[in-house]
């Protein structure tokens, strides 16, 4: 049915209708962020410890980050339509297979773990098949945009399922007739997985059906190398000639400056007037902008004793950052910016508050308030939406603006992922270091800043590794950056659940509290949070040192373009 559409429908009705089915697909992927509205019950109902509950989340979270491994090849040869069957049998088998084991309180802690790791997997397979085909259906310069609309869907889906969770299958009407449901977990979250496992697996079936990745003609190669891999992304319009490649694995694309499509390469032609212009001018919308003087040792070229390579104003205006190279897997491991990339990555905190977000709540209720029960679950769902509701906008807001400023301002999108890092420490550093412990408001302010840059950092990773790797292996690459991510789960929610646990032993007998295995206090979270701050410290180090590799970089095209120019003949000074 996919290939059909894509011989009887125009390519820009495939590409509108793939990005909408795109998007619904990512407001449904991300389902597995609201799982601390389950968290609780789910304790009740198979007697699980914090450390348990922590351990069952960092398997899903895990899950979703080590499953670009298996489904990245599977997008990469087999295309979005296999992806997107893989992640329909998946979910069915995942969400389904926990709907029966909490019906009937089957299996324990590890069946659930195996469950819930499919259900990540197939997470991770409709992110990849809604992503990579919408990013490569439209132009490198909307990677932002594209990436950044997507995943902000992404990010909702928290907010979309914490709002069913809380109005149609919170359980409160079962907590208000029977006190002991609290204790063995309500019926309403036997059929909000159900819920899960029914629409999810219908929306990604019917995107397996109409999503389709558009079919670029292939250019032939310039004689005498190979043919560039991402070939099929340049747009080849009648009466013009697109621009070579840098090298063998670097492709050019007309909307490389300013992210604006012109008729025909400026920097491509030269004149004898080149050397009569100020070579040092700068369009006059680029004069003082920031970003410009990191490059500008790279607009002049020395490539021989006597001999210096010289630009006009508007071929010192060549963007770097959009030049996009076609790599390998295999080639990510001899690059510095995949490394900096893997462990800003892999050391980013925040797990922890977002899985156990139901855990701080109680933690913070006057326990002798006998509403505290009931409100815990309200103000769970508002946390929870809180985060998701920042994680969108997040999301949205990153991927528009860092378009919007590596097209004009010719800085690398690099700097707005290690900004976002650096805002993380802030809602750490309040919940690890406030001396009275944090109030709801700062709770509130915690939950939107952990949402709103764990979703910049999301939508800033897909764009950012189709700008540095590009998209012929874009699934696989993905899963080379990612995969090494599935350890913080584990590592963030084993500090959090280990400490809460001993916070739990430690409590004095008289202070009442919810249910076993539930702590009231600052001890309950504190400790984590301040080993949460000291890491993420290292993770800003390592966004920083990636920038700084990205300027090298941008550097290092400007001058291999020079060097190309040369070699065809443009002006050279003595």
């Amino acid at each position: 049915m996919a290939k059909w559409l894509s011989f009887t429908t125009s390519p820009r009705v495939i590409q509108w209708t793939s990005f909408v089915l795109g998007v619904l697909v990512m407001a449904l992927s991300g389902s597995l962020f609201s799982f601390a509205s389950l968290a609780t019950d789910l304790k009740a109902r198979f007697g699980f410890s914090s450390s348990d509950i922590n351990l069952l989340a960092s398997i899903g979270d895990t899950a979703m980050y080590v499953g670009f491994l298996i489904v990245g090849p599977i997008y990469d040869h087999r295309g979005e339509r296999w992806t997107l069957i893989t992640a329909t049998v998946l979910t069915l088998l995942g969400y389904g297979g926990m709907y029966i084991a909490y019906a009937k309180t089957f299996g324990g802690l590890g069946f659930l773990m195996v469950l819930y790791c499919l259900a990540g997997v197939a997470s991770t397979a409709g992110y990849l098949a809604a992503l990579a085909t919408s990013m490569a259906n439209f132009p490198v310069s909307q990677s932002g945009t594209v990436s950044g609309i997507l995943l902000a869907f992404f990010g909702l889906s928290a907010t979309l399922f914490s709002q069913f969770k809380t109005h149609l299958f919170s359980g409160k009407d079962e907590l208000g007739q029977n006190p002991e449901a609290a204790r063995k977990g309500t019926v309403a979250t036997q059929n909000y997985l159900l819920f899960l496992a029914i629409v999810t697996t219908a929306i990604y079936v019917i995107a397996a059906i109409f999503m389709v990745k558009i079919k670029r003609d292939t250019p032939k190669h310039v004689e005498g190398t190979e043919e560039s891999p991402s070939a099929s992304s340049i747009e080849v319009k009648e009466g013009v000639t697109s621009p070579p490649a840098l090298s063998r694995s670097t492709t050019f694309t007309p909307s490389m400056r300013n992210g604006i499509t012109r008729s025909s390469p400026e920097w491509a032609q030269s004149s004898s007037s080149t050397l009569d212009r100020d070579t040092t001018e700068k369009p006059p919308s680029a004069r003082g902008i920031p970003g410009d003087g990191l490059l500008d040792d790279a607009a002049a070229v020395t490539t021989g004793p006597n001999t210096t390579v010289m630009h006009t104003a508007k071929e010192a205006w060549f963007n770097p950052y959009l030049v996009r190279e076609e790599m390998r897997p295999k080639q990510l491991l001899v690059e510095s910016s995949f490394w900096f990339f893997v462990f800003a990555q892999v050391l980013q905190q925040g797990f922890s508050y977002i899985n156990n977000i139901d855990s701080i709540v109680h933690a913070i209720l006057d326990p002798f308030n006998p509403s505290s029960p009931a409100r815990a679950v309200s103000l769970t769902g508002l946390n929870v939406t809180l985060i998701s509701i920042g994680n969108c906008l997040g999301r949205l807001m990153s991927g528009i603006i860092s378009d919007w400023v590596i097209n004009r301002y010719r800085v690398s999108r690099s700097v707005f992922f290690f900004v976002s890092e650096a805002l993380i420490l802030i809602p750490l550093l309040i919940m690890g270091f406030s001396q009275n412990g944090i109030t709801l408001a700062g709770l509130y302010v915690c939950s939107w800043l952990i949402g709103a840059t764990y979703g910049a950092t999301g939508a800033l990773f897909a764009s950012m590794t189709r700008d540095f790797f590009g998209e012929r292996y874009y699934g696989t690459n993905c899963g080379m950056v990612m995969v090494l991510n599935g350890a913080n789960p584990f590592i963030a929610n084993a500090i959090y659940g280990t400490f809460y646990d001993r916070a739990v032993e430690n409590m004095p007998a008289d202070i009442p509290h919810d249910g076993p295995g539930m702590c009231v206090g600052t001890a309950c979270y504190d400790t984590s949070f301040r080993i949460a701050s000291l890491v993420q410290l290292v993770c800003v180090l390592s966004a920083g040192l990636l920038f700084w590799a990205r300027i090298r970089k941008g550097k290092k095209i400007l001058r291999q373009k020079a060097e190309e120019e040369q070699q065809r003949g443009a002006p050279v000074a003595a």
